[in-house]
């Protein structure tokens, strides 16, 4: 081969590293760009979860205290003291379920997302292996024409004896 046409294609294989290269930087601002979206999706899923526990909360909270202020006048010995604890085991009780119920939705929710997430960031990972392995390719094949095109300008030179 010619040292002009190795130039060729060293040239063609010059832009092919460089569009590689820049490929992988597209693929690496778009994984960040997933990562950043789904962190702040999490903090904003459990800004509302936290938002319901605090609802949950404040409606158990006002439950007891209105609980309390009617068995203040309750003999602790007498059968309406014992229905009065058997119903704050259930308020207590049904806390404990909308707590549970907020915590399995949003765990869905969290499900969901991080689901899309994952598969979306191992399409990324399988397509940036595939590139870099490409790059290496053309990268060795590069290297190998600066090698041919050194001895094909050896080769050619005059020589004078």
């Amino acid at each position: 081969m010619g040292w002009v046409t190795i130039s060729l294609r060293k040239m063609a294989l010059k832009q092919r590293v460089s569009n590689l290269q820049y490929r992988l930087l597209q693929i690496s601002q778009e994984r960040q760009t997933i990562a950043n979206q789904s962190q702040y999706t999490q903090r904003y899923l459990n800004a509302m979860k936290n938002q319901q526990y605090s609802s949950i909360n404040t409606s158990y909270t006002e439950a007891l205290k209105e609980a309390q202020q009617s068995a203040s006048s309750l003999d602790p010995t007498s059968s309406e003291w014992s229905a009065y604890q058997t119903s704050l085991d259930q308020m207590s009780l049904a806390q404990m379920q909308q707590q549970m119920a907020v915590d399995s939705i949003f765990q869905g929710y969290e499900d969901a997302l991080m689901g899309d997430v994952n598969r979306r960031d191992q399409q990324l990972e399988a397509e940036q292996t595939q590139i870099e392995t490409q790059l290496q390719a053309a990268q060795a094949e590069l290297e190998s024409l600066d090698e041919a095109m050194e001895q094909s300008i050896q080769d050619s030179a005059i020589k004078l004896s």
